[in-house]
């Protein structure tokens, strides 16, 4: 059984690397050439337009991946079936699903790949493409601010914070005052000339702290310092607001602007939408094979065929995510339906046809 695992294994791990490859040259030649002008336009040199589509490939390979392994299943199983081995492995008594079980965990194994890709790769290939797109092909200047005037924030803890100057580059803030609350009612102040970061805390220099009593109105006590330590979660670019787009941000960093936001009472709902599909896109990879083995294990109708399929599927499972996401914005539906309402269609009809699977035709 192990060999006959492995073999199934060869076979669809071929096509998909050869799948992705192509789809991601594909993708990559169609940026380039809408691009191409405003490259040309803006004298960028050829190594940072180089730089420019390597930084794409993770964030265009996240979205191909279950397309590829959509065709990948297809054209694998379509040969095996077209060769009438998938016919010889069950009449030496295997069950279909023991054929497919590795080609689900492959499914599986893309799925985790492209979460850990989405929180720790693509945020940063994303900043550098809109980096380079804003600095070096339309010369604007950097959007990037190190220091910021006015700035307030809300932390963990019920931290509220209101700074006169914050500088993320060097990790100090001035004119400093922080507020805890618990329930909504005033509990303690910092007021600070001057504050500067260390490691996992902010140290405060020459100020004063007061408790209030229960009332949150009266001042409890009252005593003034020239160091004051305060252990936080929140690091100089934690209270700097967030200007980048929701695909410049992993999973933790938009949840905590999430959060920060609805402590400042701020709407959140589009951003939570983003959020749950974060989470929900990359379970793409395994859905769509959910689909492809059944109609592989009935179909050898040829390559062509296999792609149409693939890129039919693929339309419509993006199609939807568009519905779900228009969808997860109405005051009636949960963001996390909208985010995951095509993961669940597909889900469902992708189980309903894996359970009905049979010998192929």
């Amino acid at each position: 059984m192990r060999r006959l695992t492995r073999y199934f294994l060869a076979a669809f791990i071929g096509p998909l690397f050869a799948s992705a490859g192509a789809l991601v040259i594909l993708v990559l030649m169609a940026d380039l050439m809408e691009r191409l002008d405003d490259f040309i336009t803006g004298k960028v040199p050829f190594k940072l337009a180089a730089k420019y589509l390597l930084a794409l490939i993770p964030l265009r390979l996240t979205e191909i991946l279950p397309v590829a392994a959509m065709l990948a299943a297809l054209l694998s199983l379509g040969n095996l079936s077209h060769r009438k081995e998938l016919v010889a492995a069950m009449s030496g008594g295997v069950h279909p699903w023991r054929l497919v079980r590795p080609l689900l965990w492959v499914g599986i194994a893309l799925s985790l790949l492209c979460l850990g890709m989405g929180e720790y790769v693509t945020p940063a290939a994303s900043r550098t493409t809109k980096k380079i797109w804003t600095e070096n092909v339309r010369h604007a200047p950097s959007q990037r601010r190190v220091k910021i005037g006015n700035v307030t924030a809300a932390g963990a803890g019920g931290l509220f914070y209101s700074v006169g100057l914050l500088d993320t580059e060097k990790g100090w803030m001035e004119d400093v005052v922080v507020d805890r609350s618990d329930g909504g009612r005033p509990v303690s102040q910092i007021r600070s000339a001057k504050a500067h970061w260390k490691k996992d805390r902010w140290v405060f220099v020459d100020g004063v702290q007061r408790t209030f009593k229960t009332n949150g109105v009266e001042i409890a006590s009252q005593r003034t310092f020239s160091s004051l330590e305060l252990k936080t979660r929140e690091s100089p670019m934690d209270l700097a607001p967030p200007e980048e787009i929701t695909e410049s941000l992993g999973y933790q960093s938009l949840k905590r602007h999430i959060r920060r936001l609805k402590n400042l009472g701020v709407p959140t709902r589009d951003l939570e939408v983003d959020l749950y599909g974060k989470l929900a896109l990359p379970w793409a990879n395994l859905i769509v094979l959910l689909l492809g083995i059944p109609f592989a294990f009935q179909k050898s109708d040829g390559k062509v065929k296999a792609v149409a399929f693939a890129l039919a599927v693929s339309f419509l499972y993006f199609g939807l995510m568009q519905v779900g996401r228009a969808l997860g914005q109405k005051p009636w539906c949960p963001p996390w339906m909208g985010a995951w309402m095509a993961d669940m269609i597909f889900a469902v009809v992708g189980a309903w046809m894996f359970v009905r699977m049979r010998k192929p035709a």
